[in-house]
């Protein structure tokens, strides 16, 4: 099916201007207070300034064309240099649509195109259009809404499978699966602070804090990790809301966001595997949040590395009724067969001797060193936990992965999805009789796998398995 050629619409020329101004403001900034003593020529120089960045826009909006031409998706751009770029239909991973809180108060949104190919080679990005453009493209492209499309009948819409959040599990989810970043937050502010205030009170200030009493400093640290906990659960509560999954045969539409919205629809045929992440509120609280990779470019949830949020939270005891609609080819026993005792004292031992030496050594050096010793029965306690979530289940060609950083995680994937199998066996691990065992699947952010301290047994089975394959 071939179309006609079409261009963006045309308030494209402000949305990439203004772009073009966010990327200048700081040079532009500083060009302008370097000739601040032509002060009466800052009317003009501003002037044309815009008039530059507006008009090398309008070029970029006129030479940007798209068309459907012979089953590929063709698309011309450049305003000196003329590219030409051919992506067939079938390379095509998802379809997203989103939009921003200008857009939407026009009417208009963003498309973006998934192939694929690596992140930085395949996105395609079309700035703006008008909703009815956009699903006329998604149609074109074989990822439209079954209800939208020309044609939809009741046989097509009772193939449709939807699931909401419910109110109670939305706002539980903003608290329980919001992706805080303290640290992030905390390198970001400290990063500008420097530009807001004077160095000189920036670091008296910071001296004044890590004097402070144990007594004062760790409720000053608990309150701010509170603090930036509630702040993180608002920003989840604004990208979450009102999601929605949609489960046809052949794919996935994904609809979430209040006031940036975004929809987006993915090929079940690409999906690589099945993560079910299970935070220690989840865990208490028998919820779980299930993200699929997808071999592509990915650019839904950048906190989990690319992975697309299936669905934000769910009850552990419909897991297994929710997989078997959504994605059954993945569905199955997820019971993994747990890592032996001595891999378990073996995983404690590793990380609690050199921290238990060095603790020894700031508390004879140092008299707040005595305030850390608590860090020790927490990191033990840690450690327990990461080697009773360990293991693995094998069921024909399917294979569980359970491990845990901090959240507790079940990969699920197939033999024909893994890309390569690795088992390893370092000189302690041999005196344990123990291995390890790594795999790669091919997904937008090319994700390994790994279960360390399995019985040498199991890990010979698992390679014995991936090879026979």
């Amino acid at each position: 099916m071939n179309s006609e050629k079409k261009r963006l619409h045309v308030f494209a020329v402000l949305s990439e201007s203004l772009g073009t101004l966010r990327k200048l403001v700081l040079p532009l900034g500083i060009s302008f207070f370097t000739f601040l003593q032509h002060f009466t020529q800052w009317a003009g120089y501003v002037l044309a300034t815009l008039a530059i960045i507006l008009i090398y826009n309008f070029f970029k909006w006129l030479r940007f064309t798209y068309e459907v031409r012979g089953g590929s998706f063709h698309i011309q751009s450049g305003v000196l240099i003329r590219h030409d770029r051919y992506i067939h239909i079938s390379r095509i991973q998802s379809v997203q649509l989103q939009t921003n809180l200008l857009l939407r108060l026009i009417g208009l949104v963003q498309l973006r195109l998934d192939t694929v190919d690596p992140a930085d080679k395949g996105d395609v990005v079309l700035a703006v259009l008008s909703h009815q453009e956009a699903g006329r493209v998604r149609r074109l492209l074989g990822h439209g809404d079954p209800d939208t499309a020309p044609g939809a009948n009741m046989e097509t819409a009772s193939s449709r499978i939807v699931f909401r959040l419910s109110i109670r599990n939305f706002v539980f989810a903003t608290f329980t699966s919001s992706s805080i970043g303290i640290i992030g937050v905390l390198l970001a502010f400290w990063s500008s602070a420097g530009q807001l205030v004077p160095d000189q009170w920036l670091n008296r200030s910071f001296h004044q804090f890590i004097l402070l009493p144990p007594a004062t400093l760790i409720p000053l640290i608990l309150l701010l990790v509170i603090g930036l906990w509630l702040c993180s659960a608002v920003v989840t509560f604004f990208r979450w809301g009102n999601f929605r999954l949609t489960v046809t045969p052949e794919k996935w539409l994904i609809h979430k966001g209040i006031l940036e919205t975004a929809d987006a629809t993915y090929m079940k045929d690409r999906v690589q595997a099945i993560r079910i992440c299970e935070s220690w509120l989840q865990q208490l609280t028998g919820f779980c949040t299930i993200y699929a990779e997808c071999s592509g470019s990915v650019n839904n949830d950048k906190n989990k590395e690319g992975a697309v949020l299936v669905f934000p939270i769910l009850r552990r005891k419909k897991l297994q009724a929710f997989l078997d609609t959504v994605i059954p080819e993945f569905a199955g026993s997820i019971s993994c067969k747990s890592v032996p005792l001595r891999s378990q004292f073996y995983m404690m031992m590793l990380p609690v001797l050199p921290l238990t030496v060095v603790l020894v050594a700031l508390s004879s050096f140092f008299q707040w060193g005595l305030w850390l010793w608590p860090v020790l029965p927490a990191a033990m306690a840690l450690v327990f936990l990461q080697s009773r979530s360990s293991g693995y289940d094998l069921d024909g060609e399917r294979l569980v992965f359970s491990y845990r950083l901090l959240t507790k995680t079940r990969m699920i994937t197939l033999k024909n999805r893994i890309q390569s199998f690795t088992a390893h066996q370092s000189l302690v691990q041999r005196r344990f009789s123990l291995g390890t065992c790594s795999l790669f699947i091919r997904s937008s952010a090319g994700q390994c796998y790994r279960v360390r301290q399995l019985e040498k047994v199991d890990s010979d089975r698992l390679f014995q398995w991936f090879r026979d394959g």
